[in-house]
């Protein structure tokens, strides 16, 4: 438990014999934190209050005498963090220190942390210097030591646990229970056992047949882990009366040696230097992991976490396989179907100020960021950040409180800070995190495309590839958020002689880009300074080896209503082989920010950086203000024809699809990740929408065969919704392209088939409008949609982007005299919306397309003809995501 105190106290003491450290030469600050040391070690408070000053309250003294002094506390660490001068006084005479304070019993401990203002007595009253203040103690409370207890095992047959959807069974074996300070904690079970994982939403009984080749889970283990509240084993393990088991040494040891391997996986907290013993949290209520050793599947790791959006998880811990995700009946029935993550965002980041200092060939980052927050919710006694657990944290401070503790959770990527007092809702924080540490350059794999052939196993390129760094959305290369949120942003890069830089903002003018000489990691070295004005989802930075090729204003024609950009700078950053490639590619970028701005009726940032790196295979990566696109080098057998994202007659295609995401993406985001469609769908429709526009009708259509053939073949791996999820359990990201970006853009072109175009478009413009620079989910597109066609939309949504089935369709044409008969019938009980392009191929050789709009089990079209037809076809534009029959 997290918990933060206000005490300010005005304290009198009585004076205390000279110490050794209180010498002269000796540091005064020093030897008064050692005396406090050694009282709290020996639990002796008595001469607690002389080490305070005279003007001091008792009733302040007793107060952080019942903090700091601990009952049986057997340990003591005390460590200052900081110090400055104390304001009002002659110089070395008082100095403003930090001070966390770590006790500890056998069992438990608690950590506190303190301003503190020491002073030199007046006139040389006292030996010793004496503390005048003390005040904003915050305290991390609830921690305790875990042990197994094999002295008093428990005999369990035909014993069981249940969670959510989850049975974990004990046929017959031994329950070691896993002890705390405050009760049973948790439990190691050895025997014969069987784990029943049964999960409710269909999507994820999709997932589990694709892991485990059913929709349900029976897994036999011989050794489980398990953690849980101590009231939740009360309510559950005490009612099932397990006698005490015969002590057997062989089993006992087996069972140690499983806690010693799986307790640390959940609840354990780093406490850096204060401790290196392992500590950990109690779960709260009804919150449950299981570490199950299975016989065919590894260790599976079951959560439920009730501070999760999706509570209920299974997870493989050897692959790093998410078999399942979602909510438990009871968040559903708190929240409803449908949720943004925001729900669990404690605060607001409404600025970054990022200063980062970077070595490329070390991939050393050594920064330091300032966020300016707002509190959202109610109150808020720490803050929780996401920050890579390989950075290590030299200091936070807070612009209101000073330094303040902060702990690292071992495992994760996560910061907590404790806050010296509960901030009330709407209230202004400012942090300053200072970290340094190696942090690898983050892959595009979602973003890269599939190699075949040999290729895939060699990968040999015909020379060697000139390296870039890059720090995105997935590195947490600077503190942030959990849940992220759109924030203004200045972000300064400090790189070696010979390198630039590219990042989420605009960079400002040549004087602001500062020559440094010796710098935090390198004595000769370049800055750049990169401002964003307008949200950000995440903040993104790339350097290389490169050259800035080509920079160029062009004025767009902004339609939106209340558009106030009106100029974008487009500018190519090219690596030394690449130069003349980024020239090129700097017309057709002008070219799609126009097209694209065109559609929308605006653009969303005024400056668009694109940057031209050497890879071997082609891809990219478009955050906020810049995009990063491979340019493939020459490479022996590589062949990337089999992916979903590779068409033939299009190769301004990779970049097309980055700078649409800085519209779809970037400038709107998703509420979680079942709505990244709205990113990637969107970014892959908007390319085909251009590549017809400059490649012809001939390259649209071929899209659209490849968004059909890549729907059909993948869509039994999981529905739209299913997000980044597709493909995760096989590894395979070709599904999650082929579903998220193919299928997505299919069901977009239904739509505007459906709907016609200028309903179509002005319902994108709306839903664009709605949620610029804020998270969106499909139940926003549907609504934007249904106001500007009149139409309801619940069943298409509900088919093609929370479903994932094909519709299956009989089809049965009839050619009479001057008409066409054609008859579609598809299954009453699920029935699909859906247009369907018919195609009548005359006598004479031409051709007439009609659109049907299929919205029940029967549809029957007479088609009226003014000549003999040939033949009738169906859907031979690829146009509709359903198999046809009986043509």
């Amino acid at each position: 438990m997290v918990r933060a105190l206000l005490l300010v106290a005005c304290l009198v003491g009585a004076a205390a014999p000279v110490a050794a450290q209180d010498r002269p030469g000796a540091d005064p600050v020093a030897a008064l934190l050692t005396r406090l040391e050694q009282m709290l070690v020996r639990g002796d408070s008595s001469q607690f209050a002389g080490l305070f000053g005279e003007d001091v309250a008792p009733a302040g003294i007793r107060r952080y005498e019942i903090d700091l002094f601990l009952a049986g506390a057997v340990t003591a660490v005390v460590r200052e963090r900081d110090r400055a001068p104390l304001e009002g006084v002659p110089p070395g005479d008082g100095f403003r220190v930090v001070v966390e304070f770590f006790v500890a019993t056998p069992g438990r401990a608690r950590i506190l942390t303190a301003g503190m203002d020491v002073r030199r007595p007046p006139n040389g009253a006292l030996p010793s210097w004496r503390i005048v203040m003390l005040e904003g103690i915050s305290s991390v409370d609830g921690l305790y030591r875990l042990r197994l207890d094999t002295e008093r095992p428990l005999a369990a047959k035909g014993f069981k646990v249940t969670s959510e959807d989850l049975v974990v069974s004990l046929d017959e074996g031994t329950l070691f229970p896993v002890m705390s300070d405050e009760g049973v904690t948790g439990m190691v079970l050895v025997g014969r056992g069987d784990m029943q994982f049964a999960p409710s939403p269909p999507a994820e009984r999709g997932q589990l047949r694709i892991f485990a080749g059913r929709e349900t889970l029976n897994a036999v283990f011989e050794t489980a882990f398990i953690r849980l509240n101590p009231a939740d084993y009360r309510a559950q393990v005490v009612p099932q009366q397990l006698p005490v088991a015969t002590i057997d040494e062989r089993v006992a040891r087996r069972a140690q040696s499983v806690f010693e391997r799986s307790s640390p996986r959940s609840f354990q907290v780093d406490l850096r230097d204060l401790s290196s013993d392992d500590w950990y949290l109690l779960p709260p209520s009804r919150d449950f992991v299981a570490e199950v050793d299975t016989r065919r599947h590894d260790t599976l790791t079951f959560s439920r976490s009730s501070a999760q959006a999706e509570d209920v998880s299974l997870f493989q811990r050897q692959n790093k396989k998410t078999i399942a995700l979602y909510a438990s009946a009871a968040k559903l029935a708190a929240r409803g179907r449908f949720y943004s993550d925001d729900a669990f965002r404690d605060y607001d980041v409404q600025d970054f100020n990022v200063d980062v200092s970077i070595v490329p060939e070390r991939q050393f980052i050594q920064g330091r960021t300032r966020l300016a927050m707002r509190v959202r919710s109610t109150s808020m006694a720490s803050v929780t950040l996401r920050l890579a657990e390989g950075l290590q944290v030299r200091s936070v401070v807070s612009v209101e409180y000073g330094p303040l503790l902060h702990l690292r959770v071992r495992g994760q990527d996560t910061l907590l800070v404790s806050l010296p007092r509960v901030v009330p809702q709407d209230s202004d924080l400012t942090l300053i995190v200072s970290y340094e540490g190696r942090l690898t350059s983050q892959d595009l794999d979602v973003d890269t495309i599939a190699v075949t052939g040999e290729a895939a196993q060699d990968g040999q390129t015909l020379f060697p590839i000139e390296p870039h760094y890059l720090l995105s959305n997935r590195a947490f290369w600077y503190p942030q958020n959990p849940v992220w949120d759109f924030a203004t942003a200045t972000i300064r890069v400090t790189v070696p002689d010979g390198y630039r830089a590219v990042a989420s903002g605009e960079l400002q003018p040549p004087s602001q880009v500062i020559a440094l000489r010796d710098g935090l990691t390198q004595s000769n070295g370049d800055s750049f300074v990169f401002r964003s004005d307008q949200p950000l989802r995440y903040l993104a930075l790339m350097v290389s080896r490169m050259t800035r090729v080509s920079e160029k204003a062009m004025t767009i024609a902004a339609s939106r209503p209340g558009a106030d950009i009106d100029k974008v700078t487009v500018s190519v950053e090219a690596q030394p082989r690449l130069q003349g490639r980024g020239r090129q590619i700097a017309a057709q970028a002008e070219d799609m920010m126009r097209f694209y701005s065109n559609l929308v009726g605006e653009a969303p940032f005024t400056a668009m950086t694109i940057a031209v790196v050497e890879s071997d295979l082609p891809g990219g990566h478009s955050p906020g203000y810049f995009a990063v696109v491979n340019d493939p080098v020459p490479s022996a057998n590589a062949s990337w024809r089999g992916d979903p994202a590779a068409f033939d007659g299009f190769p301004e295609f990779f970049l097309a699809h980055e700078l649409a995401h800085q519209w779809w993406g970037q400038a709107l985001g998703w509420k979680n990740y079942h709505e990244q469609w709205l990113s990637e769908g969107f970014a892959q429709y908007f390319a085909a929408l251009y590549g017809r526009q400059v490649r012809g009708d001939r390259v649209f259509s071929d899209m659209l065969r490849q968004f059909r053939r890549w729907s059909l073949s993948q869509s039994d791996q999981g529905p739209i919704h299913l997000g980044y999820r597709l493909g995760h359990i096989k590894n395979d990201l070709r599904v999650y392209r082929a579903i998220v970006y193919n299928k997505g853009a299919g069901v977009l072109h239904m739509l505007r088939r459906l709907l016609g175009d200028e309903a179509f478009f002005a319902g994108l413009r709306r839903f664009y409008d709605d949620r610029r620079f804020q998270k969106a989910g499909t139940d926003d597109l549907e609504r934007a949609l249904e106001a500007e066609s009149g139409r309801t939309l619940d069943r298409f949504f509900e088919r093609w982007i929370y479903g994932n089935e094909i519709p299956r369709i009989a089809v049965k044409s009839t050619i009479g005299d001057g008409q066409v008969t054609v008859r579609f019938t598809q299954p009453a009980e699920n029935v699909f919306d859906l247009p369907v392009t018919v195609t009548l191929t005359l006598a004479d050789g031409r051709t007439r397309e009609v659109i049907v709009t299929l919205g029940e089990a029967d549809v029957e079209e007479i088609i009226p003809t003014d000549a003999p037809v040939r033949r009738v076809q169906v859907n031979l534009d690829a146009a509709a995501l359903a198999e046809f029959e009986g043509q």
